[in-house]
């Protein structure tokens, strides 16, 4: 319209242009917040609220009781969840369960609690990206024993290998997660050894420690293939052959260990 009165053209095709950019921007603004319906099929609907009551109680009227308010840390503990289950992409349907069993039966929330977790994850779900790790961090390493920090972790690599093995960028969200909770290194060792096994014989038999990056680890498995490939053995004889095969099958399957561990 206001290019119509301006007149010409230019005036109507700029304004066109204009008014498409500032609706697209106030739809953005003003749109309810996504519902993903596949992801929240394993919790409970949630309960719609009953009409307002009287403010004043009359004769025969139930006193008036108020809906409990939200535990903030609820929040930063959700915080945390979806940013590790990010690291590898979208939150998973899995991932989500993962989430509501330990408010379920770790904490043994209530139901007021519940439906409170499931309004945090589809508030951070509808944001591009979550911010709030670090104070969520925080705020849980402030207010949490040991003890529960340790069992927030442990919940934490139960979400992430709820969608399959543990890729590169969730280890590196878990290990930021414990650094960020101060848990002690070797509470945190044994924990990931727990959930994932221990992969220490399997570092030593390509001559490496759990510290190796994944680019080490690849490298000396390509090293010690070559060096004990069966092939190379052959012309000294069947026995040689016999044990650069074990040798050679040994570095193979430490290396196929390590990888699904990783997620390589």
């Amino acid at each position: 319209m206001a290019g119509l009165l301006i007149g010409g053209p230019w005036a109507i095709v700029l304004a066109l242009i204009a008014g498409v950019a500032v609706g697209h921007y106030f739809d953005e603004q003003h749109a309810a917040p996504p519902d993903f319906p596949e992801l929240f099929s394993d919790f409970p609907a949630p309960f719609e609220p009953p009409p307002p009551a009287p403010l004043t109680q009359g004769p025969g009227e139930f006193p008036i009781v108020q809906a409990p308010e939200d535990e903030p840390l609820d929040r930063d503990v959700v915080a945390l969840f979806v940013d590790v289950a990010r690291a590898d992409g979208d939150m998973r349907r899995e991932e989500v369960r993962e989430v509501r069993r330990y408010f379920e039966e770790v904490l043994h929330a209530d139901a007021h609690t519940v439906q409170a977790v499931r309004r945090h994850l589809k508030d951070f779900l509808s944001r591009p990206a979550s911010l709030d790790a670090p104070a969520a961090l925080a705020s849980c390493l402030d207010t949490l024993p040991s003890g529960e920090r340790l069992r927030l972790l442990d919940a934490l690599y139960e979400m992430a290998l709820a969608d399959g093995p543990l890729q590169r960028s969730e280890r590196e969200a878990l290990k930021r997660m414990a650094d960020g909770l101060d848990l002690p290194d070797a509470k945190v060792q044994a924990l990931a050894q727990q959930h994932l096994g221990d992969a220490t014989s399997h570092y030593e038999a390509l001559g490496l420690t759990a510290e190796a990056t994944d680019a080490e680890v690849k490298t000396a498995y390509r090293k010690l293939a070559a060096a004990h490939h069966p092939d190379k053995a052959s012309h000294l004889g069947p026995k040689a052959a016999e044990q650069a095969a074990r040798r050679f099958q040994a570095v193979r399957d430490a290396y196929e260990e390590i990888r699904r561990q990783r997620g390589l």
